[in-house]
Order: structure tokens, then sequence, then C-alpha cells
């Protein structure tokens, strides 16, 4: 039986929590879309490695949703009086997703000669509106499930909510990609497209949180006065964590954006390939990952954690370096016979497994150093800034990559773990007392 208030084992049987399910599938779907799918789907016809890279920069909405942040609390839309708030702005950022999802189905990334460039700018305007439209919806959801959970339940609720974002990723992830050769890329678009809209039903099936909190006074208390409440902790050496956090993830942004072009177009493996070993079996391996990371940190403490968990971070490039290097991996073309699923195989799980590790780090870290007054606009602001960094070094992997080719661009992504742990040092008193946190 489901009920609405969460009594022992109801914790998980409750319309809250099927709501979050469905909300996280919603919020993975269109990030898995830009992240994953749009990138195998231009290399796949034949897009060049620089315009791939600049593909990242139109996932820069994640980084600067907070500027938006106070608009979501106070502008009505049509339905307002009838749905709520958060389910009104819900359900209308959804029908814009899938709508946009369809829309770029239909129309189909042509190659970027000259004759073309019209065509792309389209396709990149609507894949632009895509993140735009996801990033306002995770924004809600975040209020939304932060307005509708008691404090028992917050953990629970997490869970269910992150378990329905890695179902986007693993199972719909590893379906588009392995049925893209079959079906065409159209036919995966406009199933992703049905399978979003389908998670309107979530919104309308939710009951509206009621607001404990009243909206912060205009953009001034939702942005400065969390980023002064950062400025009297930290003093000077705020500027050692705004730095931190832009660069202690950078050999996976760097090398994220070019590892699908270099199994694709480098290596010669098929999207289907792909989307079984990397969708499927490599982020099952992230989730293993991220349970083992917490673990440790609430053992060991962030800080021993951060620095071990950098370098395998860093290290994990190494085994799409060895791929690249010993299989003659170039940008002009793939070798001849692809190499066989096992080393494939073996440098997703390392990469992935180092993935959950990391995460589970930084995330704990980020969380250890925000206000608990303010801690959900401190969050948002110090996300946004390592979005945005992710952003920036993914646009430029493409021009690195071209210049480079893949062997030396992946050993470059090695060496570019060496500032972020530089930085540990400077950031580890203020998180001390990290393992406490963690645990509380």
């Amino acid at each position: 039986m489901v009920t609405d208030r969460p009594h022992g084992s109801s914790l998980y049987a409750n319309r809250t929590m099927v709501v979050l399910l469905a909300l996280g599938l919603s919020g993975g779907i269109p990030n898995l879309l830009a992240t994953s799918v749009v990138p195998a789907w231009t290399t796949d016809v034949g897009w060049s490695i620089e315009a791939i890279g600049y593909l990242s920069l139109l996932q820069f909405p994640y980084a600067l949703k907070f500027l938006w942040a106070p608009c979501v609390d106070r502008i009505a839309l049509p339905m307002h009086r009838r749905l709520g708030q958060r389910r009104v702005w819900l359900l209308w950022s959804q029908l814009a997703i899938a709508l946009l999802i369809l829309a770029l189905g239909l129309w189909q990334p042509a190659g970027v000669d000259p004759s073309s460039s019209v065509h792309v700018i389209i396709f990149a305007a609507l894949l632009a509106a895509l993140t735009l439209f996801s990033a306002t919806q995770d924004i809600v959801a975040d209020a939304f499930r932060a307005e509708s959970l008691e404090p028992s339940q917050l953990g629970a609720g997490a869970g269910v909510f992150v378990s329905g974002y890695r179902v986007a990723f693993v199972a719909l992830g590893a379906l588009a990609l392995a049925l893209a050769p079959a079906i065409g890329w159209t036919m995966v678009f406009a199933g992703m497209g049905l399978i979003a809209s389908a998670c309107v039903g979530g919104t309308l099936a939710a009951r509206e949180p009621e607001r404990r909190v009243a909206p912060e006074p205009g953009l001034r208390g939702a942005v400065v006065a969390p980023f002064m409440s950062l400025w009297r902790i930290w003093g000077i050496r705020l500027f050692a964590l705004v730095m931190f956090v832009l660069l202690f993830r950078l050999p996976d942004q760097l090398g994220n954006a070019m590892t699908t072009p270099l199994l694709l177009k480098g290596l010669g493996y098929t999207t289907a390939q792909l989307g079984w070993v990397r969708q499927g079996f490599g982020f099952t391996l992230t989730i293993v990952g991220a349970l083992v990371g917490g673990w440790m940190v609430a053992r060991l403490g962030i800080v021993r954690c951060l620095v071990a968990f950098g370098v395998v971070q860093a290290g994990s490039n190494g085994g799409f370096l060895v791929l690249a290097e010993f299989y003659g991996a170039t940008t002009q073309a793939a070798p001849s016979t692809p190499p066989s699923l096992v080393p494939l195989m073996g440098v997703i799980a390392v990469e992935n497994f180092a993935g959950g590790l990391v995460s589970a780090g930084f995330v704990a870290f980020l969380m250890s150093v925000c206000d608990r007054a303010v801690v959900a606009t401190q969050y948002a602001l110090l996300t946004a800034l390592m979005a945005a960094s992710g952003a920036i070094a993914g646009s430029l992997s493409g021009i690195l990559t071209r210049e480079l080719d893949y062997p030396a661009f992946f050993l470059l992504t090695i060496f570019a773990g060496a500032p972020g742990l530089a930085l540990v040092p400077f950031i580890r008193s203020r998180s001390c007392n990290a393992s406490r946190v963690v645990r509380s």
C-alpha cells in the first residue's frame, strides 16, 4: 500500500518517493542527451573534433542556473493557482524539454561545412534551449525535494532521486547508443522525448509542498549574502577554495569530452558497443565507486580521501592513453580492425569506479565547507564554478586533441590533476572536521 506519510517500512512506499523517482528520471534524460548522446551522434555523422568540443559550451546553463533561481520562486506561470508554484514550473519545464528533444531528433546535425552553417546553428540553439530548461527543472526539483521531505526522509529522498537520475544514464543511455545503428538517431530521440513527456505524470501526481521558508528578498539575498558568508569564514583563502573547486575535477573534465570521439572515431568501436560497455557496465561501476568512496570518507576523513581520489582520478585517464598509444589511434583515421572489448571494459571499469570515488569525496567536501544556514545557495554557487570549468575545459579539449593527437592529449589530462592536488593543503584546515560533518 502506498501512503503519504513515512512510518516504518513505508519510508520508501509513499507518494513523495515515487514522485522523486520520476523527477530524477526526468532530470537525467536531458543531461544524458547533452553530455553523452549528442557527442556520440555528432561523431557518428562526421562532425570535427573541434566542433564536438565546442558543444560543451552549451552546457553553461547548468553553471549559471543560480542567476535565475529567484525568478522560479517569484514568477507565477499559467495554471499557477491550480497546481502551485513548484508544480507549475516543473510542468512547463518538462513539457518544454520533451518538445525540444523531439525537435532535436527531427533537426538532423548536418556536417559543419559552410553550406550547412545555418543548419548547425539551429541545431546548437535547440541544444542550448534544452540545457536551459533542464537547468531550470533542476532548480525546481531541488526546491521541491527540500520542501517536500521531512528531516527523517532526506537521506532516503536523495537516494531515490539519484537512483532515477542513474536509471536515465545507465538504462536509457545504454539503449540509446545500442539501438541507434538499428533504428536511427531520429527514432532514438523520439523515444527519449516520449519518456520525458511521460514523466509529467509524476508532477501531476505530486502534492504541492508547503513553502516553509519565504523567498530571499531579491538577487542580493540569494547570491551576495551567501558569498559574504563564505568570505567571513575563509577570508583571503577563499580564493584558494575557488581555485580548488575550479581545478580539482580538471582531469575528468578534459578527458570526458574526448573519450567518445577516441572510442568511436579513433579506435573504431561501434555506438552499440559503446552503449552497452560505457553506459551500462561503466555507470554501474560509478555507483559502486560512489558507495565505496562514501565508506572511505566516513572512516579516513575528507582530506586524505581528496588526495587519494585525486591521484586515482588523474591516473584513470592512463587507460585511454594506453589504448590510444597501443592501437595507434589518431584524429585522422581509425585502425582497420577495432580492438576487442576486453581492454575497453578494463579501461571503462577503472575510469568509472574512479569517477564514483571522486564524486563521493568531492561532494562531501563541498557540503562540509557550506554554511548550514545557506547551504543550498552556497552549494549551488560552488557547483556552478565546477560546471563552468567543465564547460570551458570541454570546449578547449577538441583544439588540444587536434594539435596533440589522442595519446599526448590524454597524457596532458593526467598532469592536469597536479594543480588541484597542490591546493589541498590550503583548504585543509577548513575541512578538518569533515568526518564529523559526513557522519552527522
